[in-house]
This record gives structure tokens, C-alpha cells and sequence, in this order.
């Protein structure tokens, strides 16, 4: 019985020492089968539903200061008034300019909030982020250069020059010591919807972007977050993701086509996945991804909701931080620590064991000795004024019945 116990408790230390290893099902195909809808779950962690901000709508004839610098109702290029609404008199290229302006050298004086900036915007339409610079030298002022990197040809990023009254693609910025000053960027959107990503650079400092472009009509909305604490994610480790999907007109069912993509702030695609649905009505679900091949830098995880009549896009960014080495001596540390552990757990249990055989045993012993006692006389005082109470009884029944019989005696002799 101890051997068996033994050779059982020292297999479980074995096992507790050394991982198992674990896989996940990252997609899956419904079909249209009915037995694998996904079904509806309340719990929506930090939910949230388009939060489009329309501020102008470029091609319909309207000019919206200061947000378009043209508008000739069409979305053609090439007649004056390029199909975002700016005069293709100025240059008018892409976001991913390499900043022109002042290079400031040394270490950076300024504070910039916020440094992720992740937004839903429809196509042909403009939006305007404002970013706070706060001079941290309290005494001179510094000057420092703003521009834009890495985003798509197809989206126009510029900024506020306030000093020349118009919208630029990059400028050089002064702050007097100790200020702070807002800095208005307007995004661009091109005429398709999709996840479109890149950097505002200011003074060496980089503001992340995410810009989600969607249909101007949609029946869908989808949001995808990260569940990882504070959205890092060792090396290695598993990204966790809360993926929902809204559909937003009349109920039906729906096979919807899940597109999903991991790229850095360069644009470099890492890992695309599709998976499709079977959709009837609001759904929550999660999944997860490996980072394994993964370099360590911040990365964009784009979710994109394709349906008959459009896409919505969502996106998450995350970041893979290095994963502390275990060395040949912590990995001796941790299996001496839990090989300890287990021993003090296995001694508790055998004197445990030990006490209650013990009680038990004394609990027989017991019994024996008492009858051992009765056998021998040795009884406690109440037995024997009973045993005496009996005898008495005893005595008393075998007087009367000597009495009984010496008087049937009596009378036989006097009859003869």
C-alpha cells in the first residue's frame, strides 16, 4: 500500500515539473451547417461600435473647410481636384514622405499624448485627430519637425500649419518653454475600405496609427480586441483575442468571411487567416494566434468582416516583448523547489496516515483490554453493584426454593 502511494505521489511530481504541450483550433469552416453556429455570448469586453466621426464627404459638390481644399463632385483625379478633395496644384502624395523639415538632434524635451491613435472613418472621407506636444524645457523653446511614415500611397495624412493658414504634409513646429500645443492631422480615406496603418513621427517620437475605412452602407460591425494583460505578449506566448460580430440589419442568416492579418507599423504582413461564419445574430467568440515566428516590436492584428455588400474592418495592436531566458540553474531551482514542495505534502500525508492507523489501533486495544476486564473480574463499580444486586437475587431465589423443598420433606414424613 505505501509503495503504491509512493510510486503515485513521485509520478505527479514528475509530471507537475514538465509541461505538457497544448494546440488550438485557429479557424474553422461552418458550411452552413446548423449543428455549428456560433452561438450568441453576452459577456463583450471592451465593446465598442464603429464610432465613426464624419466630418466631410468628399465628391458631393460641397466644399467643407477645413477639411477639403476642393470638392468637384466626382472622386476622378487628374481635372484640378484630386479624388480626396485636395487641389492637385500642391503635391499630393501618400503619407509615407520622409518628413522634411528641421532635424533636431539630441534628446528629445517634448511630451506627446496620445501615441496610439486607432479610428473607423468611411471611404472618400476626411477626419481630424488632435495631438497634444507639451515643451518639458522650462527654459528656452524648441523647434522640431512632424511628419508622416508608412502609410498606404492611396491614404493622405497632412497637418495644420498654422502659421501659413492651410493643410501640409510635414512642418516644423516651435514651442516656447514649458508650453503646450495641439497638433491637427487629417486622415484622407481612400474610395476602399480596409485597415490602413503607418506613423506620425514628432521630434523622434512615434504615434502608432490604425485607420479602419468602411463602407458607407453596412450591414455588419466587428470589433476584435486583445485579452493579453496590457497587450504584451512574450515570445512565444499566445495572442488572445475577443473577436464580435454585429450584424446591424434585418435578421437572417449569413455565411460572412473573416479575414485576419498581423503586420508591423512598416506594413510588413507576418500572417494572414480566413475562417467563415454562419451568422444570425450577435456573436462573441475567441481566438488565438502564435508569436513564435514573431520578431519582438508593436504590431497591428486587422480583423476584416467580408459580407455580399461590403467589408467592415476592425483592428488591435499588440506587442511582443523578449521572453526572460530560463537558465540551466533557475530550471535546477524550480524542480528543487516543487520536489519540495510535493516531499512536505507527501509527509503531511503519511503522518496523517500515520495518526489515524494509530487511533484506530488504540481503538482496539481498547476493546480488548475491557473485555480482557470483564473476563477477569475487573469490572468498573457500576458492573459489579450490578454483578452484587444479581447475586443477592440469586441467593434469595435459591432460599426460597431450599425453604420450598425441606417443606415438601416435612409433610412427606408426616404423612408416613
Amino acid at each position: 500500500m505505501k509503495r503504491g502511494i509512493l510510486l503515485f505521489l513521485f509520478f505527479g511530481m514528475f509530471l507537475f515539473n514538465f509541461g505538457f504541450s497544448s494546440g488550438d483550433i485557429l479557424s474553422f469552416n461552418s458550411g452552413g451547417n446548423k449543428e455549428v453556429i456560433i452561438t450568441s455570448n453576452s459577456y463583450i469586453e471592451g465593446f465598442f461600435s464603429g464610432d465613426v466621426q464624419v466630418l466631410s464627404s468628399c465628391g458631393n459638390g460641397i466644399l467643407e473647410i477645413p477639411y477639403e481644399q476642393c470638392d468637384d463632385g466626382n472622386y476622378v483625379s487628374g481635372d484640378g481636384c484630386s479624388s480626396t478633395c485636395a487641389t492637385e496644384e500642391e503635391e499630393t502624395g501618400g503619407g509615407s514622405g520622409g518628413g522634411g523639415g528641421v532635424v533636431i538632434s539630441g534628446q528629445s524635451s517634448i511630451k506627446v499624448e496620445p501615441l496610439e491613435i486607432n479610428r473607423f472613418m468611411l471611404i472618400n472621407s476626411n477626419i481630424e485627430e488632435n495631438i497634444g506636444i507639451t515643451n518639458l524645457n522650462t527654459v528656452s523653446s524648441v523647434n522640431f519637425s512632424v511628419y508622416s511614415s508608412k502609410f498606404d500611397p492611396d491614404l493622405i495624412v497632412n497637418f495644420w500649419d498654422n502659421g501659413n493658414r492651410k493643410w501640409v504634409k510635414s512642418l516644423v513646429m516651435n514651442i516656447p518653454d514649458g508650453e503646450i500645443e495641439g497638433l491637427s492631422i487629417r486622415f484622407s480615406a481612400p474610395n476602399k475600405a480596409g485597415i490602413y496603418n503607418g506613423t506620425i513621427i514628432i521630434d523622434g517620437k512615434q504615434i502608432n496609427v490604425i485607420l479602419n475605412v468602411q463602407e458607407n452602407l453596412t450591414l455588419f460591425d466587428s470589433n476584435i480586441i486583445v485579452l493579453n494583460k496590457e497587450y504584451f505578449v512574450p515570445q512565444g506566448d499566445k495572442l488572445r483575442t475577443s473577436v464580435t460580430l454585429i450584424p446591424l440589419g434585418d435578421k437572417g442568416r449569413m455565411d460572412v468571411t473573416l479575414n485576419y492579418i498581423i503586420k508591423d507599423y512598416d506594413n510588413k504582413i507576418y500572417l494572414t487567416r480566413s475562417e467563415t461564419v454562419l451568422v444570425e445574430e450577435q456573436v462573441n467568440f475567441r481566438r488565438d494566434f502564435d508569436t513564435g515566428f514573431l520578431p519582438t516590436g508593436k504590431y497591428v492584428l486587422g480583423l476584416e468582416l467580408i459580407y455580399p455588400n461590403g467589408v467592415a474592418p476592425s483592428s488591435a495592436h499588440f506587442e511582443v516583448i523578449q521572453r526572460i531566458p530560463t537558465t540551466f540553474f533557475g530550471r535546477i531551482v524550480f524542480f528543487l523547489v516543487n520536489s519540495i514542495l510535493i516531499v512536505l505534502i507527501l509527509l503531511i500525508f503519511m503522518i496523517i496516515f500515520k495518526l489515524w492507523k494509530q487511533i484506530r489501533e488504540n481503538i482496539l486495544i481498547g476493546k480488548k483490554f475491557r473485555e480482557k476486564l470483564l473476563n477477569k473480574g475487573a469490572i468498573p463499580k457500576e458492573d459489579r453493584e450490578k454483578k452484587k444486586e444479581n447475586n443477592l437475587k440469586d441467593e434469595k431465589e435459591k432460599s426460597k426454593m431450599d425453604i420450598s423443598k425441606s417443606n415438601k420433606e416435612d409433610l412427606k414424613e408426616k404423612g408416613k
